[in-house]
């Protein structure tokens, strides 16, 4: 006889010892069903602001000064680098977001065609912002850009850490100076 032990007893309790455990697997098999085991929605890579022509000037009027700054004091790669940052900042300025599709399940999270296994995860934490889409922020086991940071919905957030939960453990998050900086400019 293979599968699981039975009691050595009579062909009921054998019977309805057998359909208990059957009745378990099924009561087992239900829950899973219940729970949503896999998320998937597209987002842009970031929450696009439209800047109009007082953002550029500003940003241009900044840029100039320090530029001015640089080669009077007689840092000339400086002032390459000041210039060659701030065509960098208007380009991308002027982009619109790149809409990607997000998706989570038992293997891991995948961004557009890359996954990024469970195992290769670290942690993982929820950054609120109100009026805004919220982050999932996930550490990679990477000392190389370990962060990324992913836009989602309010209501998947609560589905997403429920799921997440089970498997990741969660962190606070702290936001960087280069967070507080790219919101500051608007990307």
């Amino acid at each position: 006889m293979s599968g699981f032990p039975l009691p050595d007893t009579t062909l009921h309790t054998r019977k309805r010892y057998t359909y208990k455990v059957i009745n378990y697997h099924m009561d087992y098999a239900d829950k899973i069903k219940k729970e949503k085991t896999s998320f998937s929605w597209s987002a842009p890579e970031y929450e696009h602001f439209e800047k109009d022509s007082k953002w550029f000037s500003i940003m241009g009027a900044i840029a100039f000064g320090i530029v001015v700054v640089a080669f009077w004091k007689q840092d000339f790669f400086f002032g390459l680098f000041i210039i060659l940052a701030a065509g960098l900042v208007f380009f991308f300025g002027k982009q619109e977001p790149t809409i990607y599709d997000f998706a989570i399940d038992s293997r891991g999270i995948t961004i557009g065609k890359k996954l990024y296994p469970l195992g290769s995860i670290e942690n993982f934490a929820f950054l609120e912002k109100h009026g805004k889409l919220h982050e999932l922020i996930i550490k990679k086991k990477t000392q190389a850009n370990p962060y990324v940071h992913i836009p989602i919905e309010g209501k998947l957030a609560k589905d997403v850490r429920s799921f997440l939960i089970t498997r990741l453990p969660e962190v606070e998050y702290k936001e960087t100076l280069i967070d507080v900086f790219t919101e500051l400019l608007g990307f």
